[in-house]
């Protein structure tokens, strides 16, 4: 924190707001938006990532101002700065490149556009609003969700090809284990038949890309989002890790896995599962309701 105080120091314009209660990011955002500022960066773990979200849509806290938002790399935002361009993990220095934009004034036109995810059944909060959901067993491989961001080059695809590899080895080995009733997820996307099964993987998305930059390369609406499964089964952890490795996730077309665009789901489970790279587990019912909702203007990190 320190050197990102540092470079807010240095810089000019910059309205500095530390949060501390649930009530501090209602007063920080409104007078962010009375200042009529050109973008909001944020800093801080899920809790103040989801309820930022919540303040703007269910509060409109904004007063109908599109302001985007900025969301710095600190490990369990890592996937979604990634997303959104981010070429390195260390906050101080992304926020240094926003701050160059802002200075070229050019930051207006670095801006993206994104709908949320809203998780409805969530325990202890009820419901979260977030960008990626992720369940089934490539959940326990808990470095995926705090890996380090840079930029593309031989050592990136060195370093992604050998954490796929490792993955894939673990989830291909565990695939050929019995199933197990505490693992069993239930799947019901936009009202069709449920699907039960062991699942490798259970995504949600609206982001174009997936862990270690792998692109989902299918086509979705604005107002859909993006969903792959893949069973737990040799073959089918095999079949996708070739697409994983390839860097593209488009073309799954083998029995056990599917991708497709969908506008809500219910998913029943009794373990744990990711939002936004945060773990979380559901209330008694274990039954969540997913849908995708408003969508919200980001600044591109790069």
């Amino acid at each position: 924190m320190e050197k990102i105080r540092a470079v807010i120091s240095s810089g000019s314009g910059i309205f500095h707001y530390e949060v501390e209660k649930h009530k501090d990011i209602a007063e920080a955002l409104t007078r962010f938006q009375q200042t009529d500022v050109e973008a909001i960066v944020i800093l801080g773990d899920r809790a103040l990532t989801t309820a930022i979200f919540e303040f703007i849509i269910e509060k409109d806290i904004f007063k109908g101002a599109d302001i985007p938002l900025a969301i710095l790399p600190v490990g369990d935002n890592n996937i979604v700065a990634g997303n959104l361009g981010a070429i390195r993990s260390e906050p101080h220095k992304v926020l240094k490149t926003i701050l160059l934009h802002h200075q070229k004034g050019d930051l207006q036109d670095k801006v993206t556009e994104y709908p949320l995810i809203k998780l409805e059944g969530v325990r202890g909060v009820g419901y979260l609003y977030g960008l990626f959901f992720c369940a089934g067993e490539i959940i326990k491989q808990k470095n995926i969700f705090k890996g380090k961001i840079s930029s593309k080059g031989l050592l990136f695809y060195l370093r992604n090809w050998l954490n796929i590899s490792l993955l894939l080895k673990n989830a291909y080995l565990g695939a050929m284990g019995k199933a197990s009733l505490e693992n069993a997820i239930r799947i019901n996307r936009n009202q069709r038949g449920a699907v039960v099964g062991d699942f490798f993987m259970v995504l949600i998305t609206t982001l174009d890309k997936a862990f270690w930059g792998v692109s989902i390369g299918q086509n979705r609406r604005q107002d859909k989002a993006h969903f792959i499964s893949v069973e737990d089964t040799p073959k089918a952890v095999f079949e996708t890790g070739k697409l994983m490795l390839r860097g593209n996730y488009d073309g799954i077309n083998h029995a056990g896995n599917i991708i497709a665009e969908i506008q809500h789901a219910r998913i029943v489970l009794q373990t744990p599962f990711v939002l936004d790279g945060s773990y979380y587990e559901t209330d008694e019912t274990g039954e969540l309701f997913v849908t995708v909702t408003d969508s919200l203007k980001f600044v591109t990190l790069s």
